[in-house]
């Protein structure tokens, strides 16, 4: 089950910074250093108690700013991605503890010729945790069920060039670690953090001119289908031994573009959840494994990179399952060739993860 993680995780890093290699003669370097400090959101009461306390953080980091017309046909800008080593001390070290984290970003620039100007990132990664929960040494710490989980953040920030080659950064950053439902209990943690930093840029700093691209516009309608699969456990009790179980589901859909960005999805999955049969079945319940839902929602588009969140509703589910109607999906793909895909996504309900599955598929 680690290798399974570590797999999804270096897939994840993998996915995003493949590209660079080829293309890292034309493009300008940085390096960054940034320290964080936030809070822990308390999203459930039964984490209420552990959650007062104030984590504090240092990232290093480094990439590339794609400047491409290939890069810049993606969206109408340039785009810096990366890798950022961080670390985060959660201030609660008996319970808590650190955590040490590996992740690979992609942040869009906005008016980038500019000495004030703004970035997104989106990044996804691997977290490695100190402290995780044991039912008799460490009862209290629900949000992480096992030490090598995932972490995801989102983040907007302001940036001011003080000089050619120096930028102060401003960030108001949101992460997110959990184990995605492989290990129980699984709460995760939400921890907004407000970062102050500086980036050391290298190479040529003058953006090339390029005429705006159609981008998503290019078709009026697109069509997506994907295949996704993970492996969840079970943990033993009084009556049965720890098992691992099989989750796969399939989804399609269509994409109507809004900007050459972004764009709206609706789409049905069908979705086999083995480890939800196998504990219906030692609770001597009778469960179909089959879910079949209707999803809408919203996908940014870079180049090859995307990013989508979707709100699902199941039309047909288990009976035990009943508190669970509707559901998040939040996915990261790469784009492989001319319709080939592949990617990660993570399912939850609310603020608590159910399961990650590697994806693969196609856009059209």
């Amino acid at each position: 089950m680690m290798r399974l993680r570590f797999s999804i995780g270096f897939i994840s890093i993998w996915l995003i910074t493949n590209s660079v290699s080829s293309l890292a003669q034309e493009n300008s370097s940085f390096i960054g250093l940034n320290a964080h400090t936030g809070f822990i959101i308390p999203h459930s009461t039964t984490i209420r108690e552990v959650s007062d306390t104030h984590p504090w953080g240092i990232t290093a980091e480094g990439g590339w700013v794609l400047k491409s017309a290939r890069a810049w046909a993606s969206c109408n800008c340039f785009t810096k991605v990366g890798v950022s080593a961080a670390y985060f001390n959660y201030q609660n070290p008996q319970v808590l503890g650190d955590s040490y984290n590996l992740i690979a970003f992609g942040e869009p620039m906005l008016s980038f010729k500019r000495n004030w100007f703004l970035t997104i990132r989106g990044g996804v990664g691997v977290s490695y945790l100190t402290k995780v929960y044991n039912e008799v040494t460490n009862p209290d710490n629900l949000f992480f069920g096992s030490s090598l989980s995932f972490i995801g953040l989102a983040s907007l920030t302001l940036n001011y060039r003080f000089q050619e080659d120096v930028v102060f950064r401003l960030a108001a950053n949101y992460n997110h670690i959990s184990n995605a439902g492989m290990r129980y209990p699984n709460k995760g943690m939400n921890f907004p953090t407000l970062s102050l930093g500086v980036e050391k840029q290298f190479g040529d700093q003058q953006f090339p001119t390029y005429d705006k691209q159609p981008g998503l516009r290019k078709q009026a309608w697109h069509r997506y289908l994907y295949v996704g699969g993970s492996r969840r456990s079970l943990e033993a009790d009084s009556l049965y031994e720890r098992s691992n179980h099989l989750n796969m589901g399939l989804e399609t859909g269509v994409l109507r573009p809004v900007s050459n960005i972004n764009g709206i999805s609706g789409g049905v999955e069908l979705y086999y959840n083995g480890a939800e049969a196998e504990q219906a079945r030692r609770e001597s319940n009778e469960s179909a494994p089959l879910r079949l839902s209707l999803t809408l929602g919203h996908a940014l588009v870079f180049g090859k990179l995307s990013f989508t969140q979707q709100m699902g509703y199941n039309v047909f589910q288990p009976q035990i399952s009943a508190d669970r109607t509707f559901f998040q999906r939040y996915a990261i793909y790469y784009q492989l060739g001319k319709w080939l895909n592949a990617g990660v996504s993570i399912k939850a309900h609310g603020p608590t993860a159910d399961f990650i599955d590697v994806r693969i598929g196609a856009r059209w």
